[in-house]
């Protein structure tokens, strides 16, 4: 397995408040890895580090073997990173394929003016991300009955999978998910976890997740590494961190 994303001893702390400590973790080429923990044991911190929220104070953080920490925020994107949020983001006044067409405007070439004015080069460009949307994603992600309709009303459901379009629009190489499940009803839960691991397979996308949902997690992740007070405590494939007697007692709990 090739190493996509390397996490190594990185620290952050908020007052005397240690959220992350020297924590360290993989994500590699293609595949899910999740991280687990309860309330409170940094998984969040984690992904905001990753996304340039929060500063690194101590370790490095390296994406495709190159350090990450020193980019801005904005940059991620255009590094290939994507990310979606346990909390709606949608602009509900908008269809939804004009909310996933959204994910991709950072990364169009036009400049302000001529995209303002949807003029020569802007409305080729428009015109050629419409089409990559219906063809990649709109039919991938099964929205085509959906597709010009406004998100407000649509099933909650729904709407964390058009979240998930607006963030594979960007084509990334990797995919953070936070809690992608939460919220949902067991059928959902089914379909958004089949969509993740079915993006993986056709795209080649490597997904750091965290979510609460013990069941999808072990069912789908390939690699989980388990946190507690900002710290890891356990790391392996789902069986070996499901019996870890520190997992147990700090998360999961005793059968």
């Amino acid at each position: 397995m090739t190493t996509l994303l390397e996490i190594d001893r990185v620290s952050l702390a908020f007052g005397g408040v240690k959220a992350m400590n020297e924590v360290s973790l993989t994500a590699e080429e293609g595949r899910i890895t999740a991280v687990i923990g309860p309330n409170g044991a940094g998984k969040t911190t984690l992904f905001n580090t990753i996304s340039g929220f929060y500063k690194v104070q101590k370790g490095e953080i390296r994406f495709a073997g190159k350090r990450l920490d020193t980019q801005p925020a904005h940059a991620r994107s255009g590094l290939g990173i994507a990310r979606t949020f346990q909390n709606i983001a949608l602009f509900s006044g908008l269809t939804v394929l004009e909310n996933i067409k959204l994910g991709a405007h950072a990364q169009l070439r036009s400049n302000l003016f001529r995209s303002a004015l949807y003029l020569g080069p802007a409305r080729t460009e428009e015109h050629a991300l419409t089409a990559r949307i219906d063809r990649d994603i709109i039919e991938f992600l099964d929205l085509a009955e959906i597709r010009d309709k406004q998100v407000s009303g649509l099933p909650y459901g729904l709407q964390k999978r058009i979240e998930l379009a607006r963030a594979l629009v960007m084509r990334p190489r990797l995919l953070l998910l936070d809690e992608p499940v939460a919220g949902m009803t067991p059928p959902e839960k089914e379909d958004m976890a089949r969509y993740i691991r079915k993006t993986v397979e056709a795209f080649g996308t490597s997904v750091l997740l965290i979510d609460h949902d013990m069941s999808m997690v072990m069912g789908l992740s390939d690699h989980i590494v388990a946190v507690n007070f900002g710290s890891v405590i356990a790391r392996g494939a789902p069986d070996e961190v499901r019996n870890d007697p520190d997992v147990v007692e700090a998360y999961l709990g005793a059968a």
